[in-house]
């Protein structure tokens, strides 16, 4: 449906890459990546706002290069609602209708009906002023949905709200979503809530895609060490694999046979490892160098050989934990990663 083809765009010692991306009719795709990165530039010129790129933007294969959102069929959400404070809820959500020229009765009916999913019936006559964070912002999705868009964008919607009510918006929008079937193309620097909204995700970095794939596939398959850490794997080692044994300068490590010899980048996930006692199994030594209890996990800093820190995440410990202790730390050969492709280097 959309196709975003040789993208550039240069500014202030900045720029956006050959940007090639698509997105598939009723998809989520979420632009993830660090602040900076370029996300919002490129969501800005998918919309229109930015005219003077390089490349293209297709919709339904044809160019919307230099077309208003409005003859587009694009609505957009930001993270501030930027809702008219002289006008009402209803009239606000009806503001684009209007300018479309629609009957004052059917707009408000529309109006209504889209306010009722977003859990904002009885609210048509107050005013922003009148209404919390989340409830602007929801009136701005209402505004937005409500002209029925081919395409919606939206550059960090949530960011300004607290985590409760983020997650309780996040839980709204994607079932919104399935219910209108709605074209999101959808920004944040969240990895959270890109994995819990996104069909796909593109990560972003320095004005370049990294990667694109399913939230899982991206997960258990990153394409680089950027893209491992940027999710929070970073337990990475660069070694050689003979006989299923990874050898590196700070671990061994037994693999499944796919690994065929050669030189490897694997990566541990936190919540794949334990730390035990003893030496059964997988396991290789440590010692504990920090810990700490959070979020309902013991977070465990484990110093191996070089010096080297591997984090193990794990809901309960059955012994003591203490700075200096010599542990054991066991891992699971099936879920090892393989960072991109054999030999690759950083």
């Amino acid at each position: 449906m959309i196709k975003i083809k040789n993208l550039n765009k240069e500014y202030s010692g900045f720029s956006l890459q050959d940007i090639n991306l698509d997105i598939g009719k009723g998809e989520v795709l979420t632009l993830l990546g660090e602040s900076g990165c370029g996300k919002s530039t490129l969501l800005k010129s998918v919309s229109g706002i930015i005219e003077d790129f390089t490349g293209d933007v297709f919709m339904n294969g044809r160019s919307i290069k230099g077309i208003s959102p409005a003859d587009t069929g694009i609505s957009m959400v930001f993270q501030n609602s930027l809702l008219f404070p002289n006008m009402n809820v209803i009239d606000n959500v009806t503001f684009g209708l209007k300018i479309k020229r629609i009957s004052k009765k059917e707009r408000d009916l529309q109006g209504k009906e889209i306010l009722k999913e977003l859990g904002l019936e009885g609210f048509e006559k107050r005013h922003p002023y009148d209404l919390s964070g989340g409830q602007q912002q929801r009136v701005s999705i209402a505004r937005a949905l409500v002209m029925n868009p081919k395409l919606l964008l939206m550059d960090e919607p949530f960011s300004a709200l607290d985590q409760n009510l983020r997650g309780k918006m996040q839980e709204l929008l994607r079932k919104l979503q399935k219910k209108f079937k709605t074209t999101i193309l959808f920004v944040t620097h969240d990895r959270d809530e890109a994995f819990y909204l996104s069909d796909r995700i593109a990560i972003m970095r320095d004005g370049k895609i990294e990667q694109v794939d399913s939230p899982y596939n991206i997960y258990n398959s990153p394409k680089n060490e950027f893209v491992s850490k940027f999710l929070g794997i970073n337990n990475i080692f660069n070694g050689t694999v003979e006989n299923s044994l990874f050898i590196s300068k700070e671990i061994q490590l037994r693999v499944d046979s796919h690994h065929i010899d050669g030189r490897y980048k694997l990566a541990l996930k936190s919540e794949d490892l334990r730390v035990v006692r003893e030496d059964k199994g997988a396991t290789f030594p440590g010692t504990i160098y920090d810990f700490s209890f959070r979020g309902g996990f013991y977070h465990i800093k484990v110093q191996i050989k070089d010096k080297k820190i591997v984090e193990v995440v794990q809901n309960n410990v059955k012994f003591d934990l203490y700075i200096g202790k010599k542990i054991f730390v066991k891992y699971s050969t099936d879920t090892i990663i393989k960072i991109g492709e054999k030999d690759q280097r950083i």
